[in-house]
């Protein structure tokens, strides 16, 4: 897959080797059946779990879309911690190895080191298990996140990389993750399967993950419309039609949905204007986009819809916002929950279904046979029958027209990960690559 730079800054791959130590990795515990872990919910716009390293209780997004474990370390001097962050000095099982590396987030670059450790999930362990420590980071977000890790989760190897991933060591070659949509409420991520289970086959639809490297679905005929209908409304072209087809990514360490500047274009042109006291809600149209082979999905306006309070950000409409273009005041606000982003696929230009995705589709991810299966979210996260009509729960279910509260200063955009060499300045330090 080909990434191009665009608003929301993302770096190349550079292919690389890293030096290996003379090891054997041991997978201590793998899970019987499924695991069902808790995701904890912060401002509806960071999900993040607890995990183990080298015995040390560290907390983490599991983010989809990237594929290495990075985890802020205390070898980061200047690093703030609002959580606590690993220590290699506290841990019997580290193992050093010390090949560099700067990966480059679309929240920021940073500096890693990479070691070996014993890294538990639940039930889970796996010692000598691959991992970089932050050394040095321009990540905004992680200065002031309930997170301190990011625990790839993606279908292969990462850019360049041999080590096995985490999902690899604990023998996961299926996993689901859902969000509840109720404002605050926690998700859930299951280590095993769901959609491949014979009673649960039924309730899911399946399309192929076309991407080497990201959970990548075809998309096309994306617009603005009534919820129960599958076609566009008169004289609405859809966006990624047949001629022009789209590719989306289904990452659960993306706050919102990220898409072309160009598409945001046109779809605000099918939007009514969002009433910033969020009360026209109830008016607003569905969201529709088809993957796959044809399958249909919708998205009612609590999913594309945000209202950030007390937000420290300034803007001459909420399009600037949407833009990433604020200056500072205080906000009570809604807006459209989308992030822009220009990034160019083989399949065609690239989306990103962010957390909101989540919140409506219980979604299972199958290494093995490289599909992605999409079912109903049920109001406990329970896997329920897809329909391609959605039209029952869309308009019987009033919190479908209520918008979820965000702290902007939380937000993560895309999470998208590719590693290069680290860069160093004159004096040292690390150089922003943007």
């Amino acid at each position: 897959m080909k990434y191009c730079l665009g608003v929301v800054a993302l770096g190349l791959a550079s292919a690389m080797r890293h030096g290996s130590n003379l090891r054997t990795q041991k997978v201590d515990k793998s899970p019987k059946g499924a695991y069902r872990q808790v995701l904890y919910n912060h401002q509806n716009v960071q999900y993040f779990a607890e995990f183990h390293i080298g015995g040390q209780p560290i907390m983490g997004i599991f983010d989809t879309g990237s594929f290495e474990l990075l985890t802020r370390s205390t070898r980061c001097t200047h690093c703030k911690n609002p959580t606590p962050a690993y220590d290699h000095t506290k841990s019997d099982s580290y193992i050093n190895n010390g090949s560099m590396v700067q990966h480059v987030f679309g929240s920021g670059p940073c500096v890693s080191m990479l070691g070996y450790e014993t890294v538990e999930v639940g039930p889970m362990t796996s010692s000598n298990q691959a991992f970089w420590e932050i050394t040095d980071h321009q990540i905004p977000v992680m200065d002031q996140a309930k997170f301190a890790a990011i625990v790839g989760i993606g279908p292969a190897f990462g850019f360049g990389n041999k080590e096995k991933t985490l999902l690899m060591s604990y023998g996961i070659e299926e996993f689901s993750v859902c969000l509840q949509r109720e404002s605050g409420s926690h998700g859930y991520l299951t280590w095993g399967p769901v959609a491949s289970e014979e009673t649960k086959k039924a309730d899911f639809v399946t399309v192929d993950s076309l991407g080497t490297h990201h959970w990548t679905a075809a998309m096309t005929g994306v617009f603005f419309g009534p919820s129960g209908k599958h076609t566009p409304p008169k004289g609405v072209k859809p966006i990624c039609g047949s001629d022009k087809p789209c590719a989306a990514i289904v990452d659960s360490g993306t706050s919102l949905i990220a898409a072309p500047t160009e598409h945001l274009i046109a779809l605000s042109a099918m939007l009514p204007p969002i009433n910033e006291d969020c009360s026209n809600l109830h008016s607003l149209p569905t969201l529709h986009l088809t993957m796959g082979n044809g399958h249909h999905f919708t998205l009612p306006p609590s999913a594309y819809v945000m209202r950030i309070r007390g937000g420290q950000m300034q803007a001459n409409n909420v399009w600037d916002i949407l833009f990433f273009k604020p200056k500072i005041r205080k906000m009570n606000v809604c807006m459209p929950a989308f992030m822009a982003m220009d990034m160019q696929s083989d399949e065609g230009q690239l989306w990103i279904l962010g957390m909101p995705w989540f919140r409506y589709y219980h979604t299972s991810f199958n290494r093995k046979n490289k599909e992605i299966h999409f079912a109903k979210a049920g109001a406990g996260c329970e896997a329920l029958p897809y329909k391609p009509n959605m039209t029952a729960f869309l308009d019987t279910n009033a919190a479908d027209y209520v918008p979820f509260d965000v702290e902007v200063e939380s937000l993560i955009p895309p999470t998208l990960s590719s590693m290069l060499e680290p860069k160093k300045q004159p004096n040292g330090k690390m150089m922003e690559v943007l």
